[in-house]
């Protein structure tokens, strides 16, 4: 006989007849009363129990038994519809009914449903912390009867641990919810600034720079204006055309930091020109710790193999722009394959100006594939020429599409600017006033272009009032001023009398020499083989032939060695810095009868010497001597020794050993320093103010480069002493030297001159030394050249007066900057780098000894913390090692010199540690595995506030979209006495964080403070309401002004157009030329039609909310902090 294998029983009927039929499985949908769960447990060979969802509208309550391939399975069911009565059937004959229904709803949610915890004490989901506290804040996944009791495994920070029940507590509340965090006692300065900063870190806020102090550089404000560009703007695109000698190159360095604390940059590129190549690896190792190969064509076209394989490869790199330009094969691997590239940056990007040239091609090849984009040039560029338009087309062809738009366009510009700079502090106008400036758009003839345009009209209304402006009405005007402005927001410029800094005087000296007779013989056989090749020639010989009357000139002795070695090889191998890759062409010169004459005289290293007496004497303790040659600095260090301390560095010293020796030089362990251009590359020498030519570069750049090395900012000195080696008869002393002094290399900084220089350099230097010419006619070259440099001079100078158009906002984005960092608290501070690193020395071993009067201090590892390194998604870059290198000093125990400081971990070669180092980022690695357990509310004590008040602050993150993203964090604060709120209290909080100076304060809270932060609330939401209004609206008018100013520039396009269609129709001209033309004609229409569709959906904006921390503050006794800030 068939029996039935369907039952249901009503939950009166209890569970014994369910025991007997001893189930393999027990599904428990909903709740089950808590004097039932430990019978419920025992049902089934596995228990598990899963949520009502809408199929249980399909059955009863009770318990349902089900027969499958030979076992029973059962469903107890609490959340279902009224019990029914007691059923049984067979499911042969059964197609329908809540006794079928049982076994579908059974299997949907039998695969989802979490073990059966019968009478835990947790119950799944529950938040928990251990009895000690020492494991953190979880939340249980699974409740698993063993042994008589439960064990419970809790998800504590992304990992899963299994805990005894008796040690467990149970958490009561979201950890999440303030009214969670008001519930617990509040914390002090220490925890509650942990939870700011990892907020701050973690989520990057638009107004703070993650770059200020993460560089070995002195803080300049002004070189974070191209950063600040950079954030506020929203097309990713910079031109910096900052003067000569303002740091360029750190301010892409700057832009490059930033970004990378806000996004991966996986892929960055920096194309230069080949002579700076090795500047640019040297300044982002020496200033940033940031590793950049040099890159050669070949380097990328095995970049674009990988590629092509499906790789996701990384680039950081310089590569040279010549030999990219002509790399044809490589750029069309690389367009075929549309790379994304994170970031690229071009040096020297007025080379890319012509519009015909293959630099152009490469720019418009690299504006395709970069996310940033970032040219740098000191050229000053003519705006009535195509040099301006051609890098802002490149830059951004959307928005400078057309010669004759952009033309129109940067007319009104000086009126803007001029607005702009009366925002400033100094010599701020009244709102009335800037009204009134603002009306000589009306006069201009492409004025309407701006007054047009809706976000026009909301800066107008902005100045319609009879009052002075708030911070937040200035920083609004700002943003509206640098949309109207068609530069604002792509170009920045410094000019170095913009920059208030005391600048050292240069004083030129020579050290006469007058050669014997036998050392002038030896010369001017040097020369006459020179000039008989140059001769045969018919031109100037090249940079190899040059090579041993330069070395003649620099050095007799060392000249006399090489060429008693007879090895032609050596002429090329003494060379510290060949600027061509060729040997040297030597032919004929060792078998010249004169060179073979030894001279026992060197009157050049005895005059050398007496003038280095001279010094001495004088109380300049340390000297700088520059040659170009190898042997010449191996000779003078073997005879300079026997007076001097004495070391050498050029080219062919490791880099290590050359920064041991830049830290013995600047403790003044030694007096004299025997160097080269490559030898001195990357470092500075602000402390040494004598420097020695001893022989003298033919080319003004170099020398340049010699004298920057001394002449920067921060030097130490009033006074620079540049001593020349003059010994008459000679090409340096009779036609560079009187050249050089001419045109003021030696006097002051080539500045504008040096573009110009490097571009024509190599015309001058063969006018120069035209064998074709005699003495008298080479001088009047000199004059002749030296004329037409004062003369470019004079036309930069005029170029600059014409410039007011390109800038006048840059002044507003660091304004409130002081002379030691961003103002507001809007940078990461020292105290907060020393906190996290203090937190993660706690966690897993280390130690940071105390420092010295320098700032210096040791950090000691363990193994712990050198495995969690290694194993963590830490990358490289940040740190002078590798992340394995210093994974392994950790380990060791090796003590790290280290840093909290920019300028002492410059001056002294310390790590330093910032935002960027490893160890900070494997802090925040370590801080996310805990942020349940970050406390969020506390009590403390600000310097600056009215004594005896106290105050409730709301902090919280407060996300805006829109056309320009925005991410901030809001402080609400609100007077305990008064309950009025005070924005002042917060803005005072975070500066505190970021300078150090929040200290404890009373630990005792209001007794009504949970009232008091309903109306801090109440406050936020009014906030709430009223920025997102005023953000609406102003983004509704950026969006709008941007679509009329594309719809302009499309229209006086097809206005041009169909005049030059007219014009072919009315000459008769063929049919394709007028189809090419009417197609054109229907592109720009459809791309008109078209904007209005692509950006309106941009208009649209909200701002939202998440609940950061909560803090009770009052005034403190100003405290030093433990950090200073660098």
């Amino acid at each position: 006989m068939v029996e039935d294998d369907l039952r249901y029983e009503p939950p009166q009927h209890g569970f014994d007849w369910l025991e007997q039929l001893e189930a393999a499985t027990c599904l428990v949908v909903g709740e089950v009363a808590e004097s039932d769960r430990d019978v419920v447990s025992t049902l089934a060979g596995e228990v598990r129990e899963a949520p009502a969802n809408s199929l249980v509208r399909l059955l009863h309550q009770g318990t349902y038994a089900f027969k499958r391939a030979g076992s029973w399975h059962a469903a107890i069911v609490t959340s279902g519809g009224e019990p029914a009565r007691p059923g049984r059937a067979r499911s042969r004959y059964t197609e329908d009914g809540h006794l079928v229904h049982a076994g579908i709803v059974y299997e949907a949610l039998w695969p989802g449903a979490e073990a059966f915890a019968g009478q835990a004490k947790f119950r799944r989901g529950d938040m928990v912390r251990t009895r000690s506290g020492a494991g953190g804040i979880g939340r249980v996944k699974e409740a698993l009867p063993l042994a008589g009791t439960y064990q419970y495994q809790v998800d504590l920070y992304g990992e899963i641990k299994r805990y005894n029940e008796d040690s467990l507590v149970l958490v009561v509340g979201d950890p999440r919810d303030p009214a969670f965090w008001l519930s617990q006692p509040p914390v002090g300065a220490e925890e509650l600034s942990l939870t700011l900063t990892w907020t701050k870190l973690r989520h990057p806020l638009t107004d703070t720079l993650y770059s200020f102090a993460s560089s070995k550089t002195v803080f300049r404000a002004y070189q974070f204006k191209p950063v600040l560009k950079v954030l506020t703007g929203s097309s990713g695109r910079l031109l910096i055309a900052d003067e000569v000698g303002l740091g360029k190159t750190i301010e892409a360095g700057l832009i490059w930091s930033e970004l990378e604390q806000r996004s991966r940059l996986d892929r960055v590129l920096v194309v230069a020109p080949a002579v700076l190549t090795l500047k640019w690896k040297a300044e982002m190792g020496r200033r940033f710790d940031r590793q950049l190969e040099i890159l050669r064509p070949r380097d990328l076209a095995d970049f674009a193999e990988r590629l092509r394989d499906g790789d996701e490869p990384t680039l950081h790199g310089v590569v040279s722009l010549e030999a990219l330009r002509g790399a044809d094969g490589v750029l069309e691997q690389l367009n075929d394959l549309h790379p994304r590239l994170d970031l690229v940056i071009v040096d020297e990007a007025h080379y890319l100006r012509n519009r015909e040239s293959k630099s152009h091609a490469l720019g418009r090849l690299l504006a395709d594939w970069s996310d940033y984009l970032v040219f740098l040039s000191a050229t000053p560029l003519n705006l009535g020429n195509d040099d301006l338009f051609n890098l802002m087309n490149l830059l951004d062809e959307g928005h400078f599409g057309d010669r004759a738009v952009f033309a129109a366009q940067l007319r009104p510009n000086q009126v803007l600017n001029e607005v702009a700079r009366s925002l400033l502090h100094e010599g701020r106008k009244t709102p009335r006033e800037l009204v009134r400036s603002l009306s000589e758009l009306d006069t201009l003839q492409f004025g309407r272009t701006i007054t047009d345009r809706p976000d026009y009209e909301l800066l107008r209304s902005l100045f319609d009032v009879d009052r002075p402006l708030d911070y937040d009405e200035v920083a609004r005007s700002r943003r509206l001023l640098a949309d109207l402005n068609v530069l604002g927001g792509v170009l920045t410029r410094t000019r170095k009398a913009e920059v208030p800094d005391r600048k050292a005087i240069r004083e030129a000296r020579n050290i006469n020499v007058v050669w014997t007779e036998q050392e002038q013989a030896y010369y001017d056989a040097v020369y006459a083989w020179y000039m008989s090749r140059a001769l045969e020639m018919n031109t100037p010989p090249g940079f190899a032939m040059q090579m041993p009357l330069r070395q003649a000139a620099s050095c007799i002795p060392a000249s006399q060695q090489l060429v008693r070695e007879r090895n032609p090889e050596q002429f090329w191998q003494e060379i510290d810095d060949p600027e061509e890759e060729i040997a040297a062409d030597v032919a004929g010169l060792l078998d010249v009868p004169a060179l073979a004459v030894r001279l026992r005289v060197d009157s050049k290293y005895d005059q050398l010497l007496a003038e280095l007496l001279k010094v001495r004497a004088a109380g300049l303790r340390q000297v700088m001597i520059f040659s170009f040659f190898r042997r010449t600095l191996g000779y003078l260090a073997g005879r300079l020794q026997e007076h001097f301390k004495v070391r050498v560095m050029h080219g062919g010293v490791p880099m290590p050993e050359r920064e041991a020796i830049m830290r013995e030089f600047r403790a003044g362990q030694f007096e004299i320093l025997l160097l080269s251009e490559v030898g001195s590359e990357g470092l500075d020498f602000e402390f040494c103010n004598v420097l020695v030519n001893y022989d003298l570069p033919w080319n003004p750049m170099r020398v340049e480069q010699r004298i920057g090395r001394l002449d920067r900012f921060g030097q130490e000195h009033e006074k620079i002493f540049i001593y020349n080696m003059h010994v008459p008869g000679t090409i340096e002393t009779d036609i560079f030297q009187r050249l050089y002094h001419r045109i003021g290399v030696f006097e002051s900084s080539i500045g504008e001159l040096e573009p110009i220089l490097r571009d024509q350099l190599g015309d001058i230097t063969k006018q120069l030394l035209d064998p074709r010419l005699d003495a008298a006619a080479r001088r009047r070259e000199v004059e002749r050249v030296a004329v037409a440099m004062q003369q470019r001079s004079h036309e930069i100078e005029e170029l600059r007066a014409s410039q007011a158009q390109l800038s006048g906002l840059d002044g507003l984005l660091i304004e409130g900057f002081t002379e030691s960092g961003p103002g507001n608290g809007r940078f990461i501070g020292a105290a907060e780098i020393q906190r996290l690193l203090d937190k993660l020395f706690q966690r897993l071993g280390g130690k940071r000894r105390k420092a010295d009067k320098n700032g210096i201090f040791k950090v000691i590892g363990s193994r712990d913390l050198a495995e969690r390194l290694r194993s963590s998604r830490v990358g490289e870059g940040g740190s002078r090692l590798t992340r394995s290198k210093l994974a392994a000093l950790l380990q060791n125990g090796t003590p790290l010199e280290c840093t909290f400081q920019p300028e002492t971990a410059s001056k002294y070669d310390a790590e330093l540690l910032s935002s960027r180092h490893p160890l900070v980022k494997l802090a925040l690695e370590v801080l996310d595995d805990e942020t349940l357990d970050l406390r969020r509310y506390g009590s403390v004590a600000v310097p600056g506030l009215p004594p005896g008040k106290r105050y409730l602050v709301t902090i919280d993150l407060a996300e805006t979209s829109g056309l320009r993203k925005l991410l901030e964090l809001w402080a609400t604060a609100i007077d305990l006495d008064t309950r009025e709120p005070n924005p002042d209290v917060g803005d005072a909080i975070l500066t505190a964080l970021a300078e150090g100076r929040l200290t404890d304060g009373r630990l005792i809270p209001p007794a009504d403070v949970h009232e008091v932060w309903r109306q801090a609330q109440e406050h936020l939401a009014v906030r709430h309401r009223e920025t997102e209004r005023l953000r609406q609206q102003e983004n509704t008018a950026l969006v709008e002004g941007r679509i009329r100013a594309r719809e302009g520039s499309l229209d006086l396009q097809i206005q041009k157009t169909r005049s030059v269609l007219q014009q072919l129709r009315f000459d008769g001209r063929g049919p394709s030329v007028v189809r090419m033309n009417e197609g054109r004609l229907r592109n720009l229409q459809a791309r008109r039609t078209d904007i209005r569709h692509e950006l309106a959906a941009r208009k649209e904006l909200d701002i939202s909310l998440s609940a950061v921390a909560v803090a009770l503050i009052e005034s403190a006794e100003p405290t030093p902090s433990p950090c200073t800030r660098g």
